[in-house]
């Protein structure tokens, strides 16, 4: 995407559609409108003060910018007058190499993927512009956000009071490593492909046809939840690995501030070490957040075949609700999802 595109037509998670293209300065309507839609709530999350209105020269700031130091994309939705602003992401460089950051969603259009795509995209311009490195002040209550950036690339927090400063380093043009892009989705661009059963493949190995372009990666995703001595989904997506030869990726949640990150990163470490121990070719992500948002992001940044939980595991955003996990990550879920008991 350029700063002459005309726009991306890009099919969220849930059906609908936008269009995602630079921001100009005949927008200025559109985004006084779109402000003016999100909740007060929203506003200081985003601006961290109450924010009434945007004034004229603020406006002018927001629109008329010159694609190089200062990026702005914006997704548009089709409505009845036309179009409307439902989201924003933007940098703005602080140095050569170095670019603030930031993303906004109208509140109605949240959780359907806007920030990732737009996030995607925002990468891909600043890295064109020779930008290296991502930072960004936020809330430390705006645990949704913080999710968003630190999955962006390699990630140090600092905290500022009652902010967290993020420092992120940028992945390289086309290195869509895991590892460091979990935010940037595929499956959001509605090229959800039917997965063929992880099952099925241990099963029929040696008689399995050449794979279409489209087939899902060897690659198993599990939540490495452990009650004790107790992981039934570790030991069984271990297990599926080794017979598959597949690439194994242990996912871990903990919410910022409220969870000791360190000990988590010890615990995901000394689990994986473990397996790699036995052959197993094994990543770890460790995600500040929900495990469901968790989960599926790294089920389809990989392209995964296969997504193991344990039914035990609750959610950090239900956690009374039982079943809450599995039934939000097998709805939600790019791919097929096994019960470890």
């Amino acid at each position: 995407m350029t700063a002459n595109d005309a726009g991306e037509p890009v099919r969220l998670r849930d059906g609908s559609t936008v269009v995602i293209r630079p921001i100009e300065p005949d927008d200025r309507d559109l985004l006084r409108a779109g402000f003016e839609q999100l909740s007060d709530h929203s506003r200081y999350l985003r601006f961290q003060a109450p924010l009434a209105n945007l004034s004229e020269h603020q406006l002018s700031y927001l629109t008329e910018v010159d694609h190089h130091d200062h990026e702005a994309l914006v997704a548009v939705a089709p409505n009845g007058d036309g179009g409307e602003i439902v989201g924003v992401a933007r940098f703005v460089r602080v140095n050569d190499e170095v670019a603030e950051c930031a993303v906004t969603v109208a509140d109605h259009w949240q959780g359907r993927g806007v920030a990732t795509e737009l996030l995607d995209r925002l990468v891909d311009r600043a890295r064109e512009e020779g930008v290296d490195r991502f930072t960004a002040l936020v809330l430390a209550q705006n645990t949704e956000a913080l999710r968003l950036l630190e999955r962006l690339g390699d990630t140090e927090q600092r905290r500022i009071g009652s902010q967290v400063e993020l420092d992120i380093e940028l992945p390289r043009p086309r290195q869509p490593s895991p590892q460091i892009k979990l935010v940037l989705a595929s499956a959001a661009r509605g090229l959800v492909v039917p997965a063929i059963s992880m099952w099925r493949q241990v099963a029929d190995f040696a008689h399995r046809r050449a794979a279409p372009i489209t087939e899902p990666a060897n690659v198993i995703v599990a939540h490495a939840h452990r009650v004790g001595d107790s992981a039934p989904a570790i030991a069984a997506a271990a297990g599926l690995a080794a017979a598959r030869h597949a690439d194994l990726h242990l996912v871990e949640t903990y919410w910022p501030v409220v969870s000791d990150r360190k000990q988590v990163d010890r615990r995901l470490a000394a689990e994986a070490e473990g397996l790699r121990e036995q052959g197993i070719v094994v990543a770890t992500h460790v995600i500040g957040g929900d495990t469901v948002d968790a989960v599926i992001d790294v089920a389809e940044q990989t392209d995964a075949a296969l997504i193991v939980i344990d039914p035990r595991a609750t959610s950090a955003v239900t956690p009374w609700r039982a079943y809450s996990l599995p039934a939000r990550v097998c709805a939600r879920a790019p791919c097929d999802v096994l019960l470890a008991r």
